[in-house]
């Protein structure tokens, strides 16, 4: 039971790592996530004949392109940020459709070495990269701006800087999440990215629940990601047909919500999910 969990957490890491900076730090209604995740998967098979840097960076650079538009309409353009997220949805749907030509693509990348000793060199590499940078004077920016986004109207650090910033990050992070799922399966599919939203909703309170912190810590992410396949993992031994899994889900959030909503009378917002 413990090597498929660390398989699954070390594919699902990126992902997660992304979509707690947008998600719980920033605390952005980010549904774009779903395209940084697929186009980041995208742009691996298009760069699938290059050197396996080569592939990660493009993959990173997929997911950023996402972030980059759906802070373009937010900052810029003045949208709200869940419109954005639709809208930018919508156009990289499109754009997914046309770059494959097909609803699912065969996508196995020459590797140097075995796929597991990749998902632990990036995993390890981007808990090292993250894990820093939230502890530093950036990380503590993402987490001032997701509490109070006013706060940078008195200061001289542009709001719109950071959320920019942190955006592109977290989308770059669920980019290469994209592309480690679609090496794993061997395949680019176009529904690859049904159900990450819950996926990472889950994870989070999960994460947030066992680590008690208003700071930044990367422990949240990992803690969460862990204990969601340990659930996973029972469950499926139990007998639940993993068809199922994403109504599962969507209980636990809803049940979640309303158990600490009656208890500490908070939002979703306050959640930090």
């Amino acid at each position: 039971m413990i090597l498929p969990i660390l398989h699954q957490a070390l594919i699902a890491l990126p992902l997660l790592m992304g979509a707690y900076i947008t998600f719980s730090l920033l605390k952005l209604p980010d549904f774009s996530i779903e395209s940084a995740y697929l186009f980041g998967a995208v742009m691996a098979y298009v760069a699938g004949d290059l050197p396996l840097p080569l592939i990660i960076l493009s993959a990173s650079l997929g997911g950023a392109m996402v972030g980059a538009i759906v802070s373009t309409l937010n900052q810029y353009l003045k949208l709200p940020f869940l419109l954005g997220a639709i809208i930018t949805n919508g156009f990289f749907h499109g754009l997914t459709q046309y770059v494959l030509g097909t609803s699912m693509k065969s996508f196995h990348p020459a590797l140097m070495f075995s796929e597991h000793f990749l998902f632990v060199l990036v995993g390890i590499c981007l808990v090292g990269i993250v894990g820093i940078s939230l502890r530093s004077q950036l990380g503590y920016s993402l987490a001032i701006y997701g509490n109070n986004p006013l706060f940078f109207q008195h200061h001289p650090t542009s709001g719109s800087y950071v959320t920019f910033f942190g955006v592109i990050v977290g989308h770059a992070c669920a980019g290469i999440g994209g592309f480690l799922f679609a090496l794993s399966n061997g395949f680019v599919d176009l529904t690859m990215n049904f159900g990450v939203i819950l996926f990472c909703l889950t994870a989070l309170i999960l994460g947030k629940s066992l680590i008690r912190t208003n700071r930044p810590n990367i422990l949240v992410p990992l803690v969460g990601l862990v204990a969601y396949f340990c659930v996973q993992q029972t469950l499926l031994h139990v007998g639940l047909n993993l068809k199922y899994f994403n109504s599962f889900q969507s209980l636990f959030i809803l049940a979640a919500l309303f158990c600490l909503s009656k208890k500490e009378k908070i939002s979703l917002d306050h959640l930090g999910v």
